[in-house]
């Protein structure tokens, strides 16, 4: 297997709905999305210590629910409780959550008889989450540097005070860590909405800690190519791993801005042409500099090459010394030292990212 630096792996950071999505295994293309990026080397799966207690609380309830809905009706009480349950479409859920939990008795079921097989199935879906999909809680823990900007976010702003934390301890895993990058992967609409709605509180109260905001991806409406829209719990055949591939891509170019120069494009057929490689900053302000080597990481993820310098660079037909800007012609190219037949011929692929690289 490709191995790849920490550094241009990309940080996906797992909320608990779509942990919980994950187990009860409902909506195949996320299963496959995350299945996927488990198996991206390009990409660091996370979660963290609350996101774990949110789990156990959520599959605890529906697996509490799911055991006493398969029990008969053993008392009058419990069959009236339920009629007025089915018939009161209008009962809010969380209602009906909240007066289960006070009990945790439900159809003359209690929790402490079916207790050991939730304890013990839950166990077994956590030690899957920790073998399938390499997550380790023990990334992102509690830790009392989230208290100050947990508390002011849920002051600032109408997110929730448990999202708060997550999105606090999404990039401050450590008290003496801070993630530069991190991708939110989540499907609550409130949250959402309300990290949308509430982007310049957000942000201000991150500045305040020095954090950097994460990019929050909602998996109902995930963007790629610029402007098309994927929603992971509509059935559909399309190919996810292109979609996320492009995300990955993007999220590597946005981490790595100072090092990205461009895409590579192909050219050339015969001769010398058909030896060098073409790459295309697509940037007039990009301004092509000495480094130690490049690094060219292919769009579908599946090939990394890095070369050593020195570099002889051409800019529209001509040598150039470097630095060196061209706003008029923002192609270039260079004769790479000491390939290998087959290196070359993926270098000179079309797509392919190109980053300096210094040893």
């Amino acid at each position: 297997m490709m191995i790849v630096d920490e550094k241009y792996r990309v940080n996906i950071y797992l909320d608990t709905n779509i942990l919980v999505d994950y187990i009860e295994g409902t909506y195949p293309l996320l299963n496959k999305s995350i299945d996927y990026l488990c198996s991206c080397p390009f990409v660091n799966l996370r979660s963290s210590h609350y996101v774990l207690f949110e789990y156990t609380e959520v599959r605890k309830y529906h697996l509490f629910m799911s055991k006493s809905d398969k029990i008969k009706y053993t008392s009058f009480k419990d069959k009236l409780y339920s009629f007025f349950q089915k018939k009161d479409k209008e009962l809010d859920k969380d209602v009906i959550k909240a007066k289960i939990k006070k009990t945790w008795n439900r159809n003359s079921v209690d929790y402490n008889h079916i207790k050991v097989e939730v304890i013990n199935k839950i166990q077994e879906e956590l030690n899957l989450l920790r073998n399938n999909l390499n997550l380790d809680f023990d990334e992102h823990v509690l830790h009392e540097a989230l208290v100050f900007p947990t508390n002011s976010l849920c002051l600032s702003t109408k997110i929730s005070k448990e999202d708060c934390l997550v999105l606090v301890s999404c990039m401050h895993p450590k008290e003496d860590k801070k993630l530069e990058h991190c991708i939110l992967l989540s499907r609550d609409d409130q949250y959402y909405r309300s990290y949308q709605n509430n982007i310049n509180d957000v942000d201000s109260v991150f500045q305040a800690s020095n954090l950097i905001l994460p990019q929050f991806i909602h998996t109902n409406k995930i963007k790629y190519q610029q402007n098309k829209q994927l929603n992971l719990y509509k059935n559909t055949s399309m190919d996810i791993i292109e979609v996320w591939n492009d995300i990955i891509c993007s999220a590597l170019k946005s981490k790595h801005s100072d090092s990205y120069i461009g895409e590579t494009y192909s050219f050339g057929k015969s001769g010398i042409s058909a030896q060098c490689v073409y790459f295309d900053t697509k940037n007039l302000n990009i301004e092509l500099k000495e480094s130690e080597g490049l690094l060219f990481i292919s769009k579908d993820l599946k090939t990394k090459i890095s070369i050593a310098g020195p570099f002889e660079y051409m800019n529209n037909g001509h040598n150039i010394t470097l630095p060196h800007r061209n706003p008029q012609f923002t192609k270039y190219s260079f004769l790479p030292n000491s390939v290998t037949p087959d290196s070359l011929v993926k270098l000179r692929q079309k797509g392919n990212l190109v980053f300096y690289e210094n040893y």
